[in-house]
């Protein structure tokens, strides 16, 4: 292994995560939920059930909530070094493309030199390593599993077995036995895929391993259900999937939804020749390439198992950016040319460079949100000149040009970040928390109106739950118990409203977050 092939794309990666910590602060609503649900595991000292507003939270599993409380502990409290979290999952992710394209091609040294420019080259993959989520985190133990499944088939050691178990068990602390449905297909069509009679001791031997990982798993599960009381343990052993996959809740769509997204997963590899003429030499194998059946059956499976569930979003497909990336890293490897461009690829950054630069004198009338022309100038002229640079550039290896792909895709995020980066910090709650945390302490209660997200909890360092507002007599009654109190409301920002009757705001996504005193509640809108 040349750890430069890793090493340098890993710095780049890190490199992203510093720079994009510094142009935003933790996203509404679900960032600063999951650091709210992390700070009241911190707080009440429970590490088993985590709470939101001090209720059983049973839509994620704890692992997340229990890195962040680690994180804490080593280096404070902190939000900075929160960031590293995914980060080294997205590392981690990396690392095991690198691996797994070696089980699959392991003469293949040209796609090995070059999987890992190719994995953070995918602008989605990059993209959501710079979230704070559960999904960069659930994409490693996938990968992991699967590293560990190839493992089981090509040397049947008990350590391959060990890392399947292992993986299964933390993927569905991660974010539940959704893992599962990664994996099914690559168990299921072994025989199909595997250049090696998987034979009766695979299938056994990993369910065997499966089972041991769902009941390490459940060492965490039943206890916290015992805990979490009765609608609790619903949530985490039934409701929270059944009602995703059967009726969604949440997030419903439509049986084909996620093929749309194809392109973009694809971006920037979609706009460049010399994947396509790749990829023509995969299809001329006619599924005699071992990798290539692997990755048909990975796609397509969970493709089909994922459209088939009522609620669907983008994230919950996150493990088969990989799939992806080894796929176009096997046909740039397969390409035959003596030099690569990127014309196309060049011309639309170009476009969009110049777009940009003169987005600031036709936006500002028809755009409410804070907008920096300068950033907007400063990106465009960054990205138009690299534009330039690709269209004209005749690269005369396949990894020199697999580079310069991977660092537009790195320089496209930041811009996006860039242009964004005052909305994002208007977007900052933590005065607002405070505000809310000074009041605590004072002995006044303080109420949330309407369904709140914990958003306040960790940047107010709030000790107590918030008391929740649901109708308009509720919002009587508190009032008439608690006059001193404070009530936290919204308003869409074109709203006028009294200001005297506010103690503190904040921009809130589209709206405003008000922090009304409730003794004057009725003279808000006055």
């Amino acid at each position: 292994m040349r750890v430069k092939n890793l090493l340098i794309p890993m710095l780049l990666l890190t490199l992203l995560i510093v720079v994009i910590s510094y142009l935003k602060p933790f996203l509404i609503i679900d960032e600063t939920r999951y650091i709210g649900v992390a700070w009241e595991m911190f707080n009440s000292g429970n590490y088993l059930v985590p709470t939101l507003n001090g209720v059983p939270y049973d839509h994620k599993p704890p692992l997340l909530f229990w890195l962040i409380n680690l994180d804490w502990h080593l280096f404070g409290l902190n939000t900075y070094t929160l960031r590293f979290i995914p980060l080294l999952f997205g590392i981690g992710i990396v690392f095991l493309n690198y691996k797994i394209y070696k089980l699959l091609w392991k003469d293949d040294k040209n796609g090995a030199k070059i999987v890992a420019w190719v994995t953070i080259s995918m602008l989605l993959f990059s993209f959501y390593t710079t979230l704070f989520m559960f999904d960069i985190m659930l994409s490693f133990w996938v990968l992991l599993a699967m590293y560990g499944g190839l493992k089981i088939i090509k040397d049947g050691k008990l350590w391959s077995y060990f890392i399947f178990a292992f993986a299964i068990w933390f993927g569905i602390l991660a974010k539940s036995p959704v893992i599962l449905a990664h994996l099914l297909p690559l168990y299921l069509f072994a025989n199909f895929w595997s250049a090696k009679e998987p034979g009766k001791s695979f299938y056994i031997g990993a369910l065997v391993a499966l089972l041991i990982g769902v009941a390490l798993a459940l060492t965490w599960m039943i206890p916290a259900a015992k805990m979490g009381g009765e609608a609790f343990a619903r949530g985490i052993f039934w409701e929270q999937y059944a009602g995703r996959a059967v009726d969604a809740f949440a997030h419903k769509r439509p049986f084909w939804w996620y093929l749309p997204w194809v392109p973009l997963i694809l971006f920037p590899w979609l706009l460049n020749s010399n994947f396509y003429i790749g990829l023509k030499e995969i299809t001329k194998s006619r599924f005699k390439d071992e990798g290539v059946r692997f990755l048909f059956v990975w796609i397509v499976g969970t493709f089909i198992i994922f459209s088939l569930i009522s609620g669907k979003q983008l994230h919950y497909i996150v493990p088969e950016f990989s799939a992806f990336a080894l796929l176009i890293t096997r046909a740039i490897s397969l390409n035959k040319k003596s030099f690569y461009r990127a014309r196309v690829y060049g011309a639309l950054l170009i476009i969009v460079g110049i777009g940009l630069i003169v987005a600031p004198w036709f936006i500002k009338g028809y755009i409410r949100v804070f907008l920096d022309s300068k950033a907007f100038i400063v990106s465009g002229i960054v990205l138009g000149l690299y534009g330039v640079f690709l269209f004209i550039k005749k690269f005369k290896s396949k990894e020199s040009f697999v580079k310069v792909v991977a660092i537009s895709s790195i320089l496209i995020i930041v811009s996006i970040h860039y242009i964004a980066h005052i909305y994002l910090h208007k977007q900052d709650l933590t005065k607002f928390s405070q505000a809310i945390s000074k009041l605590e302490q004072k002995g006044i209660k303080v109420a949330h109106y309407g369904k709140y997200h914990n958003q306040y909890q960790y940047f107010g360092r709030l000790k107590k739950p918030l008391v929740i507002l649901w109708s308009k007599k509720s919002i009587e009654m508190f009032i008439k118990n608690n006059p001193n109190g404070a009530i936290i409301t919204y308003k869409k920002r074109d709203i006028k409203y009294n200001k005297d009757a506010v103690i503190a705001t904040t921009k809130f996504r589209t709206q405003n977050a008000l922090l009304v005193k409730a003794k004057m509640w009725k003279e808000l809108n006055k």
